[in-house]
């Protein structure tokens, strides 16, 4: 029976998988630009959209997206304020955004609907805020969630959809599928007492006071975590019904972590490694004493969140919790080379300044 149910697989391999490509060769194909949004509409243009403005705050997101199709370089773009705290990676790319004003990111539907674009895109979270009252203007528009790693696959294969370029998609998946498959193969046979203990905060400072908070379970900077075969400490105590969640220096001092990770999307990470080192209240944890608090890498993004480079985020992870299994892995090999691969980058003094910045960003992790 296992026989023949295999002989049956084999055999519809091949029709299974010229129907997909019969099906990405007809959209591709036909007259419409169309593809499924992030809330389950429908998008059909009968033109390929060239005006694209972006809305809304956590814009940075769709415009990771959006970049990393050649398409964009030909494209009229309006962008609300993307920058973290760390620099314009957009504009950085094409300086001629610079010299084009910015809509605010809490612009109304209707001062968006005024600027007259192909297309909005802007995140999921905006539906009801912003979306549906875009629908009633008869603009059209877009969201995507890109939260999770199951979400930047299935938005990827939808925006290429969207643009007709389902090939770059596709090239995109791939680059992302097996990045992730190098490291979970190498992290897969660990037994449980070798798993790594990672509390991973992402700090804050405010007039002189620190704060630190810990992610829900269900976001990516979790994910990150359990994926290079580690143990998040704090997953379960997160209360907060979406978002960070603050929490005190005694549970963090009860949690007691082998690896501390210090997130910052505001301003450079390493301010709040050095905060910590100084502590007199941090000393005792066995990650200070042990210097493994780390301050998370950057450039002019933090790759410990869910925009393209998170795939940054996830091999400089596997490589601070396990250096021994990943002493091969080259951080600063698979930084250019990731510009180069998801941003078509190839102006060598780009590359240099995004490694130059990267390099900063993680340098007192060896002091």
């Amino acid at each position: 029976m296992k026989i023949r149910s295999l002989l049956i697989c084999f055999l519809l391999l091949p029709a299974l998988l010229f129907a997909q490509a019969s099906s990405e060769s007809a959209m591709d194909n036909s007259d419409y630009y169309t593809a499924t949004d992030a809330n389950n509409r429908t998008l059909k243009l009968a033109q390929k959209p060239s005006h694209i403005l972006i809305a809304g705050k956590a814009g940075n997101m769709p415009a990771n997206a959006l970049f990393l199709f050649e398409e964009v370089e030909s494209m009229d773009l309006t962008l609300p304020k993307t920058d973290q705290g760390l620099g314009d990676f957009f504009a950085f790319i094409r300086p001629e955004l610079d010299q084009k004003p910015r809509i605010s990111q809490t612009a109304s539907a209707e001062e968006i609907a005024s600027k007259n674009s192909d297309l909005v895109l802007m995140k999921a979270t905006h539906y009801e805020s912003t979306a549906k009252k875009l629908d009633q203007l008869g603009i059209p528009n877009y969201t995507m969630n890109l939260e999770s790693y199951e979400d930047w696959k299935n938005e990827l294969r939808e925006l290429g959809k969207l643009l007709k370029n389902t090939a770059r998609a596709e090239q995109l998946i791939n680059l992302y599928e097996t990045q992730v498959r190098f490291i979970t193969d190498r992290v897969k046979g660990l037994k449980e007492e070798e798993k790594v203990r990672i509390l991973l905060l992402q700090a804050e400072r405010s007039d002189a006071t620190y704060a630190y908070k810990i992610a829900p379970d269900s976001w990516m900077q979790t994910w990150m975590v359990e994926t290079v075969g580690a143990i998040p400490v704090y997953k379960g105590a997160n209360k907060a019904a979406n978002g960070w969640s603050t929490v005190s220096f005694e549970q963090i001092a009860a949690w007691n972590p082998e690896l501390v990770i210090l997130v910052s999307y505001k301003d450079a990470s390493y301010k709040y490694v050095k905060a910590v080192q100084e502590s007199g209240v941090w000393a005792n944890l066995d990650a200070v004493k042990n210097g493994r608090v780390k301050a998370s890498p950057h450039d002019m993004m933090n790759y410990i969140q869910p925009v393209a480079s998170w795939i940054l985020g996830l091999q400089w992870l596997a490589k601070e919790a396990y250096p021994a299994l990943f002493a091969d892995l080259d951080m600063e090999v698979q930084v250019r080379r990731f510009y180069q691969d998801f941003y078509n980058i190839t102006d060598e003094g780009k590359l240099d300044v995004l490694l130059d910045l990267y390099r900063s960003s993680v340098a007192i992790n060896t002091l």
